[in-house]
């Protein structure tokens, strides 16, 4: 069962659940049933952060009950490392995710991909940053790799016919209108014609608030990751584009040489940052 929190959590918790209360009111969707029965292998991607954390809870708590838990993979996405040698997501975020797995004793593999040494690379190959509607940064570096991941173990599984796995993600309704609007089941775009798989994704937690989140941390003694309180909300890449600009002042003050990095990037490429921001504004913030 997963390790009771540090003695500092319930306050942490607290002033978390305080810090993130939700809407008025968001009315709940009725809730999808996943077909346990009809998947050979359930992928749950951990980013190592809080809404992976409550989604590796709920699926294994849901395997535990449908007798479905052998089934059950947790899968952690490395983003690899700048020329500077700073990782360019959260240190420690995959040891986070691997020991999670471990409490609810579920195979954990980290997979990087085998195209990009790591999404560094792949951004100054692009030449821009990512954005809202450029999100290569997932779809190169996470979702291809949860595509080469199933692969994988459908060589291992020796299956004789198409692997059918469901792919569990921790987005949230609340994030955004585009997240609120995905079905909670689809077929994955990752299943192509389906020859060779068939990927059906499912976001078990999106009808949740970042408190109801908290909660589940609290309740279940689910680790979570100390960047949270240092400060952070999100646990997305160090300096995230996509992130609000309070997280990435946050971010810069404790990453002040990764920040550096990225700033002398920004003017090589002739690319802002972001389209409110740079990256220069950011640390200077971040300083003051």
């Amino acid at each position: 069962m997963p390790k009771p929190l540090p003695p500092c959590a319930s306050s942490c918790t607290a002033a978390q659940l305080a810090l993130f209360a939700p809407p008025a009111a968001t009315p709940a969707a009725p809730a999808a049933e996943f077909d346990w029965d009809r998947q050979h292998v359930v992928v749950i991607g951990d980013s190592g952060g809080k809404d992976s954390g409550a989604t590796v809870h709920t699926v294994c708590r849901a395997a535990e009950e449908a007798g479905q838990l052998h089934k059950v993979r947790v899968l952690h996405c490395d983003l690899g490392s700048t020329p500077g040698g700073h990782s360019i997501e959260w240190p420690g975020a995959a040891d986070v995710a691997r020991r999670r797995a471990a409490a609810y004793g579920v195979p954990f593999a980290v997979r990087r991909s085998t195209r990009w040494p790591s999404l560094w690379e792949r951004i100054l190959s692009h030449g821009r940053w990512p954005g809202h509607f450029a999100r290569f940064c997932t779809s190169d570096t996470k979702t291809a790799v949860g595509r080469v991941y199933i692969d994988e173990l459908a060589a291992e599984l020796r299956l004789g016919e198409p692997i059918r796995a469901g792919y569990a993600m921790g987005m949230r309704a609340e994030e955004s209108k585009a997240r609120a609007q995905k079905p909670v089941i689809e077929r994955h775009r990752m299943s192509g014609k389906g020859t060779l798989r068939i990927v059906t994704t499912w976001l078990p937690i999106q009808q949740l608030t970042t408190a109801e989140v908290w909660q589940l941390h609290e309740e279940h003694g689910i680790e979570r990751h100390e960047a949270y309180d240092r400060g952070m909300r999100r646990l997305s890449c160090r300096a995230c584009p996509l992130a609000k600009t309070e997280d990435l002042v946050r971010s810069a003050q404790l990453n002040p040489e990764l920040f550096a990095e990225y700033a002398e990037a920004e003017v090589q490429m002739g690319d802002q940052f972001k389209k409110s921001i740079s990256l220069r504004e950011i640390i200077e913030r971040a300083r003051s």
